[in-house]
């Protein structure tokens, strides 16, 4: 086949679940389309407009303005000129949440579509909200004419067939991959010292300060519980101020995004890794924690409830709270092989090959018909 186009808000080196998922895909669309290219947007200007990855990737950045990295509004004379230079047979279509996708959609032409819509059923802030409500007839008018849309969990699935209808009969549920390589370097081992992960955006849904006071609490009676926390976000001086109120200025190491070569040895080298938030329409770290063999704590809501359901995730009742959090973290790391997942098999868990085989293998029939 000759050309796709995916179309996402940001792609590395910026960093986060949705830049991960397309580009882990776009390097290996190149194995199905002779021509690949990625419209993306650069809303700090300090990238090149057009990447040539290898003969077969090319990315094209946009400017954009991003208020709070949340939503990006490109340039839709920018947009419209890659979009009809890039003349893709399948246009790839990412984040009903934000700008740019949707807004490729609208101008697709003759291409055949794609959907992921990585949606969560919620926004966090009111612009989001406002946008969303803006733009909806637009969505429902994409869907109409989609004939796939890939949601990345049942929960998601559930969410876009509820909230709109038009997508009823072209939902796919392909879970996100994890890097095999990555995986196989990185085996979990218990750790000396008791240390508990927290990677992801810090939001305040996320509920990381929950996890800190749950910390703070067990470190009272064994002050060699360590807390990491990797990642950014509004809420990142918050927490940092409350690291310093509950006496966890030692017992917290900050870091910054880190890619995934740097993120997957500190799941290995955790005791175990905590995602309290109740509102996922998937977990990337959870499931990269979970192959890696990780003890995994989670909220038993939304999407990570069916890792819970798989028997590979240790739940906590919602709603979140310090005291059922510490509750759970302490029997975990009383005694942390008991919980690992480690050599479990589950459809969740798969590779990013598997992933991408799924995802552009049935577009020879989607382009024929």
């Amino acid at each position: 086949m000759d050309s796709i186009t995916i179309v996402s808000p940001r792609y590395p080196p910026y960093v986060g679940g949705v830049e991960t998922h397309v580009s882990q895909l776009a390097q290996r669309a190149t194995k199905f389309f002779r021509r690949v290219s990625v419209i993306t947007t650069d809303p700090l200007g300090n990238l090149p407009s057009i990447q040539n990855v290898d003969d077969y990737l090319t990315i094209f950045r946009i400017k954009s303005l991003a208020p709070r990295e949340n939503y990006h509004f490109p340039s839709p004379s920018g947009l419209f000129k890659v979009l009809k230079q890039s003349r893709p047979q399948v246009l790839h279509l990412h984040c009903i949440h934000d700008i740019p996708g949707p807004i490729a959609g609208i101008m697709r032409g003759n291409s055949s579509l794609i959907f992921t819509p990585h949606y969560v059923g919620r926004l966090n802030s009111g612009l989001g909200r406002i946008l969303f409500r803006a733009y909806r007839p637009f969505i429902r008018e994409l869907v109409a004419h989609v004939p796939r849309v890939i949601c990345i969990s049942r929960f998601e699935a559930r969410l876009m067939t509820d909230t709109f209808p038009e997508s009823a009969g072209k939902v796919e549920i392909i879970p996100n991959g994890i890097a095999s390589d990555l995986r196989e370097k990185n085996q979990w081992r218990e750790p000396e010292e008791p240390t508990i992960l927290y990677a992801g955006r810090l939001e305040r849904y996320k509920n990381v300060d929950k996890v800190m006071r749950a910390v703070a609490k067990l470190r009272e009676k064994n002050d060699r519980l360590r807390m990491r926390i990797v990642g950014r976000g509004p809420v990142k001086g918050e927490l940092e101020k409350l690291s310093h109120t509950l006496g966890l200025n030692d017992g917290v190491e900050w870091y910054d995004r880190l890619p995934q070569r740097d993120l997957f040895p500190l799941y290995a080298s955790s005791t175990a890794v905590v995602l309290a938030s109740e509102h996922e329409n998937w977990g990337n770290t959870v499931a990269e924690a979970i192959g890696v063999g990780v003890p995994t704590i989670v909220a038993n809501a939304s999407s990570l409830a069916e890792f819970v359901e798989e028997g590979l995730a240790v739940p906590v009742e919602p709603p979140m709270d310090e005291l059922k959090l510490a509750a759970k973290i302490g029997e975990v790391i009383d005694d942390p092989k008991k919980f690992s997942p480690k050599g479990k098999q589950s459809p969740l868990i798969i590779s990013w090959d598997e992933a991408a085989e799924k995802t552009f293998a049935p577009c020879m029939s989607l382009v024929n018909s």
